[in-house]
């Protein structure tokens, strides 16, 4: 009863010193905002990243062999960086060694890409498109579906047509009004024929399909290809996880005995899963998780001071009170508590209003923009801890200040 009594004369001084209130809330609710819109985007980030992103980029049950490993955690030395330099070009004769290597796989598929700055039709263009030159088993490993169309057969593979699959976006600007179904697109110098569109993928990073254009693997090769023969990275999809490691280590071995690599010499080629990105991401996620609060804390040690002077202050003025209510038989106790109860308060209101625009703030992230947001429980309660502990620390001097003051001297005092 005495706390909600505590809490309801808090509110009152809010109430009667709004702008005063505001002002010594500032830190609190800036710190809290800044840790719950943080919080929520890293939070959603890190379920798409783990849900949607790794299986997109990499496919389900799937692992890839590339020249030189794309991800990687830790500090890797210069002498590390200069050996994987120096790995060979993947080639077709690879895709061979592979396929024959793990015949039990259900899809093996090869593929390069490049980056080219427009791809057109009419006067319609769409900026920073990716050309990828894919076996017919590309787009099955990788689980893209088509909307609208078909996909690549082994006959567009073997007469190198000049045919193409889009992303959706690529979809949207160049054919804003019509089907794009047999349509040519112009892209790096080259025309290709539209047989289909892929389902659109959205999300933080939906380029990875929505801005890209899938062609055979032999017509790439013939026209946009730098490297004749030459492939970027050779995917392997298995058909369920048990099988991934078996099948993995079976590959290397085989490309190993093809390159001639000595029991003692290290792999000039790299392996990599999902889990590679997962492993990333989690230390990116722990460092993250790791370095907020501590941001958060400064401001909110700002705002704790404040707290204490305005509550100092606040007990100058209240002297006179202070005085009465001890006269009147009030305790040290009492007074101790009720000004600890006010610095909670004050401080809590301050963490609320700061969850609340902190959410909003990741709601209006999360429509205007492909950055996801979610929110998480216990960050909830860890931003409402921290703002009690700021009212808490900052009103335990002058809560004890008050607790103080000599009845017969408050009393005097005008």
């Amino acid at each position: 009863m005495r706390m909600w009594e505590g809490i309801r004369l808090a509110l009152q001084q809010i109430w009667a010193q709004k702008l005063k209130s505001f002002f010594s809330l500032v830190g609190v609710i800036i710190g809290i905002t800044f840790l719950i819109a943080v919080i929520t985007i890293v939070e959603g980030m890190n379920t798409y990243v783990r849900e949607d992103f790794a299986g997109s980029l990499f496919g389900v049950n799937t692992f890839t062999v590339v020249r030189r490993a794309q991800i990687q955690t830790g500090r890797v030395d210069q002498a590390e960086r200069r050996r994987q330099a120096r790995n060979p070009d993947l080639l077709l004769r690879d895709v061979d060694v592979v396929v024959d290597a793990a015949p039990n796989a259900l899809h093996v598929a090869y593929s390069a890409d490049r980056s080219f700055g427009e791809a057109r039709y009419g006067s319609n263009s769409r900026r920073n498109v990716r050309v990828i030159g894919g076996s017919p088993e590309y787009q099955l490993v990788q689980g893209w579906k088509i909307e609208d169309g078909r996909g690549l057969t082994p006959i567009d593979e073997q007469r190198g047509l000049k045919v193409a699959v889009i992303g959706s976006q690529i979809a949207e600007r160049l054919f804003p009004t019509t089907s794009p179904i047999d349509n040519r697109v112009r892209v790096g110098g080259q025309r290709f024929r539209v047989i289909g569109v892929f389902e659109k993928q959205g999300g933080f990073i939906g380029n990875v399909r929505d801005a890209s254009i899938l062609i055979p693997f032999s017509t790439f090769n013939a026209t946009l290809s730098r490297r004749r023969n030459g492939v970027d990275e050779i995917s392997v999809k298995v058909e369920v996880e048990d099988l991934m490691e078996p099948t993995m280590a079976v590959v290397e071995g085989a490309l190993r005995r093809n390159r001639g690599l000595r029991p003692t010499e290290e792999n000039d080629f790299h392996l990599q899963t999902s889990n590679d990105l997962l492993s990333a991401w989690n230390t990116i996620n722990t460092i993250l998780l790791a370095a907020i609060p501590g941001l958060v804390s400064v401001s909110l040690v700002v705002g704790g001071i404040v707290i204490m002077n305005i509550m100092l202050l606040s007990v100058s003025d209240r002297t006179r009170e202070i005085g009465l209510r001890k006269s009147l038989g009030a305790k040290r106790r009492d007074i101790l508590f009720q000004f600890l109860t006010e610095a909670s308060t004050l401080s809590m209101v301050g963490s609320l209003i700061g969850i609340a625009v902190g959410l909003g703030l990741a709601d209006l992230v999360d429509r205007l923009s492909p950055l996801p947001a979610t929110i998480s429980v216990p960050w909830l309660v860890l931003a409402i801890v921290m703002g009690m502990g700021v009212g808490v620390t900052s009103g335990i001097y002058p809560a004890y200040r008050a607790s103080k003051l000599d009845p017969i001297e408050a009393l005097r005092s005008e």
